[in-house]
């Protein structure tokens, strides 16, 4: 019975790699046929439905297209860490649900959401220019040491790991200082006489 069940799933496997036949290779990741399909179907709109219809210049183009894709993808998915691919996974869900979403936060974030989202996007941009020294987030680092600790080993997480937050921190601060010195604060504004 183990023998039938392995040559059935041999079959099902060699059978769909016959059906989506390798066309192409780049650095020796495999380029089938069933992805040309897809691709020129796509990049038709649904016009052309096999990749054998093009003429031999177009399946060419369209083979260097798959190449480079395919490429770009294996070389970035072998050296982008776990952790970091996480959060692009994200980013790159709110990319392809951006008008659903944005619909749906218009609805459902409160103006003082909104005013706070557009604050910090603001202050990240504007902040990021701003100049500091590796000493003085070292310095940081040194006397909030106790503050950066991992939660699961309850261990001290490294300076280089925790380096790009506290420059971001400490960057947002100044500029929040300097912005600051050009504000004007009246503590007594009722007791002013009226013009």
């Amino acid at each position: 019975m183990k023998k039938g069940l392995v040559g059935l799933i041999a079959t099902a496997v060699l059978g769909g790699a016959l059906w989506a036949k390798v066309i192409a290779t780049v650095n020796g990741y495999p380029i089938s046929s069933s992805e040309a399909n897809e691709y020129i179907k796509m990049v038709s709109k649904g016009k052309i439905k096999s990749y054998t219809k093009l003429s031999a210049k177009d399946r060419k183009k369209l083979i260097n297209a798959l190449a480079t894709d395919k490429f770009v993808i294996k070389e970035a998915g072998r050296e982008v860490k776990n952790n970091i691919k996480k959060g692009i996974y994200v980013d790159f869900y709110v990319r392809k649900h951006f008008k659903e979403l944005m619909e749906k936060a218009n609805k459902e974030l409160s103006k003082k959401e909104k005013e706070m989202a557009v604050a910090d996007i603001w202050l990240r941009k504007k902040a990021s220019t701003i100049k500091v020294s590796d000493k003085e987030l070292k310095e940081v680092y040194r006397k909030n040491k106790k503050l950066f600790v991992d939660r699961k080993s309850g261990k001290a997480i490294p300076y280089s790991k925790i380096k790009p937050l506290i420059k971001m921190q400490l960057q947002q601060k100044k500029y929040v200082q300097r912005l600051m010195k050009h504000a004007k604060i009246d503590y007594n504004p009722s007791t002013k006489k009226k013009k």
